[in-house]
């Protein structure tokens, strides 16, 4: 066979032989004729070396395949990196007007779930109920945050010590239209419907604070009789907020007649509003 017959069956043999060694054996376009190229190059370079010699040029061929192969590829064999979960840096976006920190997360120096540059009450202690600016919720809004207040359900504008309860003298409550039978003591059903608005306020202060219970009268009928009336009534009060569960020995029942009323005895509006029972802190 002559050298250059030999020679091309080397190329074609080289070439497939290094597109059929790497890694993956599988050669490309590019790389099958990068490999052909290199193996013409050696062969022709090692024939005329070796004066014409086919088995040097064969010889030629397969080393420059391979060199060609080597030189030519375009494949990088990198390490895929690991797939790396991306973690948010803060559980929750941050409002408008939140202090930051160096990952842009927002402070909560208290930890009351409301972020610093939004949270007006800083240094709200651990576990207390707050608003959403950050403030202790305040039910009965006397000033004095639940937390702290030992007389939470004080009437709207009663006047409160430092520890949400009444001033001595403040009246807690005034009901009208506690009704009895006439000349007489017993509370009407209606009545002791209007005096459920007494039952939860002084059961939320009965451990606390005194109350004076007032019972009044119109001027009807002669002032000594509605004295000892108011007085009976008065106590026929206590007698009903104690069975509701209010502590009888903070509440004083006392009788005040036809002593003070509120409107003109002279109308019959006048006379239902004088009627009445008012609720005053005693002490």
């Amino acid at each position: 066979m002559k050298t250059s017959i030999k020679l091309a069956v080397a190329v074609l043999f080289a070439s497939l032989l290094s597109g059929c060694a790497g890694q993956k054996q599988l050669m490309s376009g590019d790389d099958f004729f990068c490999a052909a190229a290199g193996a013409l190059f050696g062969g022709a370079a090692m024939g005329v070396v070796a004066d014409g010699g086919g088995e040097a040029a064969i010889g030629g061929a397969v080393v420059g395949a391979a060199l060609g192969m080597i030189l030519c590829s375009n494949e990088e064999e990198v390490m895929a990196a690991p797939m790396v979960e991306e973690v948010a840096a803060c559980s929750t976006t941050p409002p408008p007007g939140a202090l930051l920190d160096a990952n842009g997360c927002a402070f909560d120096t208290d930890g009351d779930g409301v972020v610093d540059g939004v949270d007006l009450c800083q240094g709200t202690p651990s576990g207390v109920t707050v608003d959403r600016v950050g403030c202790p919720l305040d039910t009965d809004r006397d000033g004095v945050a639940d937390y702290q207040d030992l007389c939470p359900k004080t009437p709207l504008g009663t006047i409160v010590d430092t520890d949400g309860c009444p001033l001595e003298g403040q009246k807690l409550l005034s009901l009208t239209g506690v009704n009895f039978a006439t000349n007489s003591a017993v509370l009407t059903t209606s009545a002791e419907s209007i005096l459920e608005q007494a039952v939860e306020l002084l059961k939320a202060t009965h451990d606390i604070i005194e109350v004076r219970v007032e019972g009044h009268t119109d001027s009807r009928g002669a002032e000594t009789y509605n004295q000892a009336l108011s007085q009976r009534r008065a106590e026929s009060v206590v007698a009903y907020l104690v069975s509701r569960g209010v502590n009888g020995s903070s509440l004083v029942p006392v009788g005040m007649g036809e002593s003070t009323p509120v409107a003109s005895n002279d109308t019959e509006e006048g006379r239902a509003a004088n009627r009445r029972v008012d609720f005053y802190v005693n002490q």
